[in-house]
């Protein structure tokens, strides 16, 4: 994974300006890691300041939506981690067992209903 500093963000986000990106931190929409010398971004970092950059000059969210996309967002990645994991946990289980989880969601969810 690719570390980066806060003069090699800013010259691969375009549009993101030093004072931008300070504002960001200091909102906790992004938090890079600290060394005693200077900031450290990591490509997850600089993926999310893409994605709030595209939200502020593409779509025109203003700083207050920010941080509710931004949860909303982190909240659907918690969401298909732990679905990953489930699927995980299920696969490793016998076909009866498998089986029956599968005609379980299916009720649960009404997937056998007509209509």
């Amino acid at each position: 994974m690719k570390i980066m500093t806060q003069t090699e963000v800013i010259h691969r986000i375009e549009s993101l300006t030093v004072r931008r990106l300070n504002l960001y931190i200091r909102q906790g929409w992004v938090a890079p890691a600290t060394t005693s010398a200077e900031q450290r971004f990591s490509e997850i970092d600089v993926a999310r300041l893409q994605f709030i950059e595209h939200l502020r000059m593409d779509m025109a969210i203003n700083d207050a939506a920010v941080p509710v996309v931004l949860s909303l967002v982190d909240q659907i990645h918690g969401l298909r981690h732990q679905l990953k994991s489930i699927g995980q946990a299920i696969e490793q289980q016998d076909h009866g067992v498998r089986k029956a989880i599968v005609d379980a969601i299916r009720d649960a969810t009404g997937a056998n209903t007509q209509g």
